[in-house]
């Protein structure tokens, strides 16, 4: 049996294995056969090796703090500390914040060892000891502190968006390639077993020609924001409805049907017009501020190579509406629904429904339904077993395991960037627009 285990090694110059063996095992004769996966030149030669021996990916967290409610804390940790789903693939290596005190505070949370809780990023991105390197901070921050792990020719995790804006994402993108290192990009919610479930029925042609497609979201959690999220006002961030929550989901729409779009319009609204920020000790909220940035998006696109035309709506609400989530892909032998709770719905969870064309039965007139027709049966879903809310522990898992389908990369990434600046684009000059 193999007991070495295996430690996740960045690539270098030339052709390399990425891994190194710690411990030499004694092979008495045995001889493990290791797969190789190439898939790019800028991509590891991944290997597929026995269970008995485990690969270990060294982190460091680039915004992980102390604070428990921050998303770092909620989404990434949970999935890789000790007792997590991922504990065997994954180590917290290193951490870093914006200054000694709270990286101090934070290492001692975690159980980081003193001297690799940073301040300044160029201390991660040059750390040995350190292979991924993971940013989870604010959006305007994305750039300054993405490049100086790219220039360490360090692989990167940086949740969505990759920038504050096109620009910068495409110059993150054309360095990385530069460089040769894996990147990732948390758009997640692709990843979430529904949309997996969706993708593959799809594919596997049993709705048949997709005649259309129809995305409808309300949400009435954030007429107001937190304190800390004030930034998100400025529509120079990054930040916008716009760009997260609307984005998350459109990409999982587009990934399960495999498509883009060719073409869309686009309607950006500010529905409610003011916005209160919310302080996190006393739950008081702050003088009402006229609001800059849009809430209620709708466009309407054409699929590309099906041809089908997409309708998607997102609107912020009052209580009056209750927050939901509903998507509807008419085929012509069957038909999907997704419904939900939530229109973030890597966080909640959608469930999944299936209709198909009825067999035979009679139609009595224009207005008369068939009989027997087609009615709506719930499909179970499996879930991914991570028990890790957000969706990044997916990301994790397939990252510890050399996979790539289901990943976003920085140049994907600048794709959804550009359907970002197309939206934007369409709803400012009133007419239909390309991105691709």
């Amino acid at each position: 049996m193999i007991s070495s285990k295996l430690v996740y090694a960045p690539k270098v110059d030339g052709p390399t294995f990425a891994f190194k063996i710690s411990h030499q095992p004694q092979w008495k004769g045995i001889l493990p056969l290791f797969l190789l996966n190439i898939r790019s030149a800028t991509t590891y030669f991944r290997p597929v090796f026995a269970h008995t021996a485990t690969m270990v990916i060294r982190l460091g967290i680039i915004g992980l703090s102390a604070d428990q409610s921050a998303w770092a804390n909620v989404a990434h940790v949970q999935a890789i500390k000790p007792g997590g789903p991922l504990a065997d693939q994954y180590k917290l290596a290193a951490l870093a914040t914006s200054n000694p005190e709270s990286a101090k505070a934070a290492a001692e949370f975690h159980g980081v060892p003193a001297d690799k809780a940073y301040s300044k990023p160029e201390d991660v991105a040059n750390d040995p000891e350190v292979d991924l390197v993971v940013v989870s901070v604010r959006v305007p921050m994305h750039k300054q502190l993405t490049v100086p792990a790219l220039r360490a020719k360090k692989d990167v995790f940086v949740e969505w968006p990759l920038g504050a804006n096109l620009a910068e994402a495409e110059e993150m993108a054309s360095l990385a390639k530069k460089q040769g290192v894996n990147t990732y990009v948390g758009l997640q919610a692709r990843l979430q077993s529904a949309f997996v479930k969706v993708k593959q029925i799809v594919a596997s042609g049993a709705l048949g020609r997709i005649i259309s497609t129809t995305v409808l979201g309300t949400d009435n959690q954030m007429i107001d924001l937190p304190e800390k999220a004030r930034y998100a006002n400025d529509p120079s961030s990054g930040a916008s409805i716009l760009s997260i929550p609307v984005t998350h989901t459109l990409d999982a729409v587009l990934h399960a049907l495999t498509s883009e779009l060719s073409s869309l319009s686009a309607t950006l609204t500010t529905t409610h017009p003011t916005i209160a920020f919310i302080s996190p000790s006393t739950g008081a909220k702050s003088a009402p501020e006229p609001k800059r940035t849009a809430d209620n998006i709708a466009i309407t696109g054409i699929l590309t190579p099906s041809g089908a035309p997409l309708s998607f709506h997102y609107l912020i609400t009052t209580p009056a509406t209750p927050p939901t989530f509903q998507w509807t892909i008419c085929g012509e032998k069957a038909s999907l629904r997704m419904e939900g709770q939530s229109f973030v719905v890597q966080m909640m969870p959608p469930k999944l429904l299936m209709a198909e064309a009825p067999q035979g039965g009679k139609q009595k007139g224009i207005y008369d339904s068939r009989e027997g027709g087609a009615e709506w049966r719930e499909i179970e879903v499996p879930g991914s077993g991570l028990g890790v809310f957000g969706g990044v522990a997916e990301v994790y898992e397939k990252i510890g395991k050399g996979e790539r389908d289901g990943l976003v990369g920085f140049e994907e990434a600048v794709v959804r960037h550009k359907m970002v600046e197309a939206i934007e684009r369409s709803a400012r000059e009133g007419r239909r627009v390309e991105y691709l």
